[in-house]
C-alpha cells in the first residue's frame, strides 16, 4: 500500500503545502482547504482538479492545479501498472521533461510506489486550454500547433543513445525485437476485428493483418539515429490553449523515429480527407522545424519516415483498445482512429515498408 494519497478524498491540505513549498511555489503562506472535481476522460488514470483556498502570503502559489492518480476502474489500473505506464509518466516528468523545450505541464510534486503499481502527480493547471477530440478531429490550427511541439521533443533526443539505458522507456529493437509487441497483436487482432470490423472494409482489414504479422520487422528496421517519442500523441492527449499546445500523458514514452508522432497525429487525429490535403504542407514545415531545432533530415528522408511511421497507429489503437474498460465513448474512438490510421497506411502505401 502505498504511503500518500492516491484517491482524491486521501488528499489534504498539509500535504499540499508541502509539495508546493519543496517545488518553490508557495512561501510562507499554507493550503487552508480545496475543491476537488473530476476531468477529462483519461483511461488509464484519473484527473482531478484542485481548486486551492491559501491563509498566508500566497501570491505565487497557483490558484488551481491537476492531481493524475491511479485509474478508479480496477482494470484499467491493472492494465496499466502491469504495462508500466504509471512508472513512465512520473520518470518521464523527473528526468526527461527538463531536457527538451516542448511545453508540457510544471510539476509540483510526484510520487510513486516501490512496486510501481501506484503515483501521484501534482501538474500545472492548463485552464483555459482545452484538449482536442479524437471524435471530431483536428483543425488545421490544432495541427499547427501540436507539430512543432513533436518537432522539439524529437530534435532534444535525436540521436542520444542515453534513452536506450532508460527502463521507463520502451524500446522493442532493443529489448526484444518485437516479440512481446508481435505476440500482444497476434493475440488481439482476432478480437479486435470482431468488435471493429464492421466499421472496417476490406483492404483496412488486410493491411490490418499484413502489419500484425510483420510488426517484428517494422519496430527493427529503422537503422539511423532514434529518438524519444511521445507514443500517443494525439489530440486528447494535448491541452489547445494561448497559441500553444501542450503534451501531456506521457505513459508509453518510447525510442522510435522523428517522424512518429508527427505522423501518428496526423494520421490518427485529423479526418482524412483533412490529412490529405495537408499533410505535404504540414510535413515540409515540420522538417523545417526540426532544422530549426538543429535536426537536418532530407526532404525524401523525411517524407518516408512519415509514410512509415504511419503504422504506429495500428499498434497503438489495437492494444489500447484490448487494454481498456469498453465503454459506448471509447468504442466509438478506437473505431474512428483505427479507420483513419488504416486509411493513412494505404493513402501513404506504407505497405511498401513491410516484406510481402
Amino acid at each position: 500500500m502505498a504511503d500518500f494519497p492516491t484517491t482524491p478524498e486521501e488528499l489534504d491540505a498539509a500535504r499540499l503545502t508541502r509539495y508546493l513549498r519543496e517545488s518553490g511555489h508557495l512561501g510562507s503562506g499554507e493550503v487552508s482547504g480545496f475543491e476537488h472535481r473530476v476531468i477529462g476522460t483519461g483511461k488509464m488514470g484519473d484527473n482531478v482538479r484542485l481548486t486551492l483556498r491559501y491563509t498566508g502570503e500566497s501570491d505565487t502559489a497557483p490558484a488551481t492545479l491537476i492531481a493524475k492518480l491511479p485509474a478508479a476502474d480496477e482494470h484499467a489500473r491493472a492494465m496499466a501498472s502491469a504495462g508500466g505506464a504509471y512508472y513512465n509518466e512520473v520518470m518521464f516528468y523527473r528526468d526527461l521533461a527538463p531536457r527538451t523545450t516542448m511545453r508540457t505541464p510544471a510539476v509540483y510534486g510526484s510520487e510513486l510506489s516501490a512496486d510501481r503499481t501506484e503515483f501521484l502527480l501534482l501538474m500545472e493547471d492548463m485552464a483555459p486550454a482545452e484538449p482536442g477530440s479524437n471524435l471530431k478531429g483536428a483543425s488545421r490550427a490544432q495541427a499547427e500547433l501540436a507539430l512543432p511541439q513533436a518537432a522539439r521533443l524529437a530534435a532534444a533526443f535525436y540521436g542520444d543513445e542515453s534513452i536506450a539505458g532508460l527502463d521507463h522507456i520502451m524500446s522493442p529493437a532493443r529489448d526484444d525485437g518485437g516479440e512481446m509487441g508481435a505476440a500482444l497483436l497476434e493475440q488481439a487482432w482476432p478480437e479486435f476485428v470482431d468488435r471493429y470490423g464492421h466499421g472496417l472494409n476490406a483492404g483496412m482489414i488486410a493491411f490490418g493483418e499484413h502489419y500484425v504479422r510483420h510488426h517484428r520487422h517494422f519496430v527493427t528496421r529503422l537503422q539511423g539515429p532514434k529518438t524519444l517519442a511521445h507514443g500517443d500523441f494525439r489530440s486528447e492527449n494535448l491541452l489547445f490553449g494561448n497559441n500553444v499546445a501542450t503534451t501531456v500523458d506521457w505513459q508509453t514514452p518510447g525510442e522510435s523515429s522523428a517522424l512518429t508522432d508527427a505522423s501518428y497525429f496526423l494520421g490518427g487525429s485529423v479526418a482524412p480527407e483533412d490529412r490529405r490535403a495537408w499533410e505535404r504542407e504540414l510535413i515540409a514545415r515540420y522538417r523545417v522545424e526540426l532544422d530549426r531545432e538543429g535536426v537536418t533530415l532530407s526532404e525524401q528522408d523525411c517524407w518516408e519516415q512519415y509514410r512509415e511511421y504511419a503504422m504506429h497507429g495500428i499498434l497503438i489503437t489495437v492494444l489500447g483498445a484490448t487494454f481498456s474498460t469498453p465503454d459506448e465513448r471509447s468504442d466509438r474512438m478506437f473505431l474512428t482512429m483505427i479507420q483513419r490510421h488504416l486509411t493513412h497506411c494505404i493513402d501513404v502505401d506504407a505497405r511498401e515498408f513491410l516484406p510481402d
